[in-house]
């Protein structure tokens, strides 16, 4: 257990962001935080999963051993604690829901993606109604008013916001 202490300490050491660094340096900064706290997780799950295994077969002689693996543990949330800090990641919050009802959050993602594309689908079929209308509404104006042709008026321009119009809305 040592070993990985100052293993760990000497691996924050050579990680330090220098005042004079820059934001490449500072995205790598956090990539290694984020590997060392993924590395924590890992290594937390394993004590777990031999503290469980210790605990389903548990001899009374095992007992300084259930307590090793609770110190490691709190060892391991110690350092996961000290890392938090090197990390600046937005979770949503939908995705945390997710976690905690015991959900899969690649779910949260697949469930994202597929409904942005459902509703860009919607979104592009409203412009090329749009667009058709548009176009429909010039063929029916130059059948109503053939006076007009098409090189005296710029159709394009009776679509287009007027600059008061635009202002206005912001």
């Amino acid at each position: 257990m040592q070993q990985t202490d100052s293993y760990s300490s000497a691996v924050s050491a050579s990680h330090a962001i220098s005042p004079g660094s820059t934001p490449l340096d500072t995205t790598g900064h956090v990539e290694s935080v984020r590997r060392r706290l993924e590395e924590q997780l890992n290594e937390m799950l394993q004590v777990l999963f031999e503290l469980s295994v210790v605990v389903y077969d548990f001899q009374p002689e095992g007992n300084r051993l259930v307590w090793e693996k609770i110190n490691a543990i709190t060892d391991h949330y110690q350092k996961m604690d000290e890392l938090k800090d090197g990390l600046d990641i937005f979770v949503p919050e939908e995705v945390i829901n997710y976690v905690e009802s015991g959900r899969n959050p690649d779910m949260f993602t697949q469930t994202f993606v597929e409904r942005t594309a459902s509703e860009n689908q919607f979104t592009n079929g409203k412009i090329q109604a749009v667009e058709s209308f548009r176009h429909l509404l010039k063929d029916e104006l130059m059948t109503a008013f053939p006076d007009l042709g098409e090189d005296d008026y710029d159709f394009d321009a009776m679509v287009q916001p007027s600059p008061s119009h635009t202002e206005s809305l912001q």
